[in-house]
């Protein structure tokens, strides 16, 4: 991630069909940042921008990524947490404060209703050079939902800030709904934990 952010490495390094196992999941950006990809049981699917309202999912055979986090060997296993409400950043402190003696990544799958929802989609304009976290997110574009049922895949990691999480946070998740109208990089959540499954694979 910070090589496409601050050096402009933008290029595609991993392709998604080298990973195709249904016990695949994975996450990042389109090359040239163009859009989302989400690894969702070893299929690839694409989120891209049409305009300030609307963003265009589709699956495809493969897509390729300047950085990708990905699991090709996933076991997922559900877990009970506790009944409220959570948001990202609770999320993110439940996951710290269950596996704080866990050193290593971890993939987390989240599914059910979702009361709200905050994704975005990066859409970088042809040709655009980018040195600064600022202009990689030129043409980003989020959309806000609610009542949505899907899936929720993320990363957790203290040791990849700025790697595959940003610098300010251990989590990474990329959402897609059942419908697969949706999917975006998730920037805000809010879900009751009576309404989901939530699952960790170490």
């Amino acid at each position: 991630m910070r090589n496409v952010m601050w050096f402009g490495d933008l290029e595609g390094k991993i392709a998604t069909d080298s990973l195709s196992s249904n016990t695949a999941y994975g996450l990042g950006p389109i090359e040239y940042l163009k859009g989302e990809i989400l690894l969702f049981e070893g299929q690839t699917f694409e989120s891209k921008v049409i305009d300030s309202l609307q963003h265009k999912v589709e699956q495809t055979a493969s897509s390729r990524a300047p950085f990708f986090v990905y699991s090709t060997a996933s076991d997922l296993r559900e877990i009970n947490i506790p009944k409220e409400v959570f948001t990202l950043k609770s999320t993110e402190n439940l996951i710290d404060s269950l596996y704080k003696d866990y050193e290593h990544p971890l993939l987390i799958r989240i599914d059910g209703m979702i009361d709200a929802i905050t994704v975005h989609s990066v859409s970088l304009a042809e040709g655009s050079k980018v040195s600064s976290p600022d202009q990689a997110h030129q043409g980003l574009t989020k959309y806000d939902y609610e009542n949505v049922s899907g899936s929720l895949i993320g990363f957790f990691s203290r040791k990849h800030k700025a790697v595959f999480t940003h610098h300010d946070s251990f989590f990474h998740g990329h959402f897609i709904s059942d419908d697969r109208d949706i999917l975006g990089h998730v920037d805000a959540i809010d879900f009751n934990s009576n309404k989901v499954s939530f699952s960790v694979s170490k």
